[in-house]
């Protein structure tokens, strides 16, 4: 019985540990806690006034998934969110594209379309996946230096962008 117990006391701090975890922002090396950041308002114009480069996807606990495929430095995936409610997805084989609209301090974007150019498979599945870190909750914090940073948590993912100069 005692065992038991103690396995069930090890296996709750474990889930508060990871809980409360850091996410790691392989890109730069940079951390940043969602927990602690200074939330801002969405906005379209905060959101139309930067280029976006996706820099971390990880799944709900912080962990680097299998989409490394989205951190080709010569082509990072970018995002831009454009005037007339139209986000593009840049660096991609395709040209990816979709309305977007602000609602109820969210982004809701549509359906994603898309040329039909053949690449070469990894392209495609870079195509494939791109749609997938603009799906979720997206929330505007406060980054180091007063950069904003745009976060998309959906059920499976956690995705961070950060303005590109």
């Amino acid at each position: 019985m005692k065992i038991f117990q103690l396995s069930f006391i090890a296996m709750m701090v474990i889930a508060l540990l990871t809980g409360c975890q850091t996410m790691s922002n392989t890109a730069k090396h940079i951390t940043t806690n969602p927990a602690k950041a200074i939330i801002m308002p969405l906005s379209d114009s905060k959101l139309q006034n930067y280029r976006w480069q996706l820099v971390s996807v990880t799944d709900k606990v912080g962990n680097a998934t299998q989409k490394g495929l989205f951190f080709d430095k010569n082509k990072p995936l970018i995002v831009s969110f454009n005037k007339g409610g139209r986000v593009v997805l840049e660096n991609t084989c395709n040209n990816l594209s979709a309305n977007y609209m602000l609602t109820n301090d969210n982004v809701v974007v549509g359906d994603m379309v898309a040329t039909r150019m053949m690449c070469e498979p990894a392209l495609m599945a870079f195509d494939s996946l791109a749609p997938s870190t603009l799906q979720g909750q997206f929330k505007l914090t406060q980054g180091e230096h007063g950069k904003p940073v745009l976060t998309v948590t959906s059920d499976n993912q956690i995705n961070v962008f950060e303005p590109v100069k």
